[in-house]
Parts: structure tokens; C-alpha cells; sequence
């Protein structure tokens, strides 16, 4: 698997860039994204009535797009008529970038669809697949995925809290954490945390960093990715980087 569509540091457009005033999760956004600087996108995914999977936040298209359209009993033609794109649309418009998909829905299963999306337009390099769902990522890898995977929070709890000679025993099976800066009390912004990952061969990427000089100290202590809603904002600690 090519590792260059993930080569570190990552800007990721988080649903594209929302805080430009695009509406989240369409096309126009991710090109906004991509236009600010970004070199990775986020997403959410959903599976319409027909089989389509179609990139959404929520379940139903109230909160962003106005209307009660339920995305499971609505066709990808009804869906698109309120400008929500597909996973194949995106993925022909921005080739060749690094896409991270959280899967929302978990029932019905729609893991081997997204697979099977994936794998056919050859894009499983540059997708990774990731759910709050510890069962949905299950179901991703045991589908065979080829490509790379988010850790789940049990294994995040597992990564932030075993000893490492364990962990070095038990290996990771996902690429990438993606974390926010602290959950409760528990904090994931140290350098410590970011070097038990890279011990381990996983990435660090952290949400949503809307802040300049805060998305400077995370660069500062090793991350691997920032996800923003506003990437023209974070643009020149990349650019500084090459």
C-alpha cells in the first residue's frame, strides 16, 4: 500500500471547509478545502434506500440542508437534488488526495458496500475507514480492507492507558488515531501520547483544531494531522513545512 497520499503533516478539510460558508459535505466545500491548502479531506457516510453511498453528517438532511429526507429511504436521486454528493464523486473529484471517511450509520450494515466502493475505483490507498463503532471498523478489516483504518476507542483507551511492551506485544491494528485534544480528563495533547504512537507505527491526528496558535503547539509536539473546518486559517504552519 503506497503511503504517500498520508506523508505527515496533514491538513485534513473537516466536512471540507464549513467555516468558509459552504454548506458542509458537498462538492463545493471539498474544493474550497483543497483551494485553502488542505491536502486531506474528512467526511461522513451514509447508505441510501438504493445502495449509494452518499456523504452526510447526520441521518436525515434537517440540520444542514433544511429538509426531513431520511437518507436510508431516500434514493441517491432525491439526495442529490439537495446537493449531497456520493463517495464516487468525490473520490473522481479529488484524485489522488488523502480521504478519511467516518462511517455514521450502523445499521443497517453498510460496510460492505463502502468496501466494495472503495475497491472499485482503486482508491483504497487513500481512503481510511473509520467508525465511533468499534463493530463497524470490525466488520471493515474482517472485510479484508486493504487499505488503512482508524482505531477504535477501545483501542485508544488500550493505547493511551497499557504499557508499551504490551502493546508492542499486541500490535496495532488501525493507522491512525484520531483524537481530540482531551476527552473528560483524559488528555491527548502531550508529547508523550504522540511518541507512544509513533513507537507503535500509528499516526496522530487531532479534531477540530480551529485555532492558529493551538494548531502550532500540536505541529510542535509531533502530530501527524490536524482536521479544521477553516483550512485557510491553518495554511501557513503547512506551508512553513513544505
Amino acid at each position: 500500500m503506497s503511503v504517500q497520499p498520508w506523508r505527515r503533516p496533514l491538513l485534513f478539510g473537516h466536512r471540507g471547509a464549513p467555516a468558509t460558508g459552504c454548506v458542509e459535505n458537498t462538492l463545493a466545500s471539498f474544493a474550497r478545502a483543497l483551494a485553502d491548502g488542505a491536502n486531506a479531506l474528512e467526511t461522513d457516510a451514509h447508505r441510501s434506500a438504493d445502495g449509494a453511498i452518499v456523504l452526510c453528517h447526520n441521518p436525515d438532511l434537517g440540520e444542514v440542508h433544511g429538509h426531513d429526507l431520511i437518507i436510508t429511504r431516500s434514493t441517491r436521486a432525491e439526495l442529490a437534488g439537495y446537493g449531497v454528493p456520493t463517495l464516487e464523486e468525490l473520490l473522481a473529484h479529488a484524485p489522488g488526495i488523502a480521504i478519511n471517511i467516518d462511517i455514521k450509520q450502523r445499521e443497517p450494515p453498510m460496510e460492505h458496500d463502502i468496501v466494495e466502493c472503495v475497491r472499485r475505483v482503486g482508491a483504497e490507498a487513500r481512503v481510511l475507514l473509520t467508525s465511533f463503532y468499534a463493530d463497524v471498523v470490525g466488520r471493515v478489516r474482517a472485510a479484508g480492507y486493504a487499505g488503512p483504518t482508524g482505531l477504535t476507542r477501545g483501542e485508544l483507551v488500550r493505547l493511551r492507558f497499557a504499557p508499551l511492551p504490551l502493546l508492542r506485544r499486541w500490535g496495532a491494528r488501525g493507522q491512525r488515531a484520531q483524537v481530540p485534544v482531551a476527552s473528560g480528563r483524559v488528555r491527548f495533547d502531550t508529547r508523550a501520547f504522540i511518541e507512544r504512537c509513533h513507537a507503535l507505527g500509528v499516526a496522530v491526528d487531532y479534531w477540530v483544531i480551529n485555532d492558529l496558535e493551538e494548531g502550532r503547539r500540536l505541529l510542535a509536539l509531533g502530530a501527524d494531522g490536524l482536521m479544521t473546518d477553516d483550512p485557510a486559517l491553518l495554511r501557513p504552519l503547512f506551508s512553513q513545512r513544505g
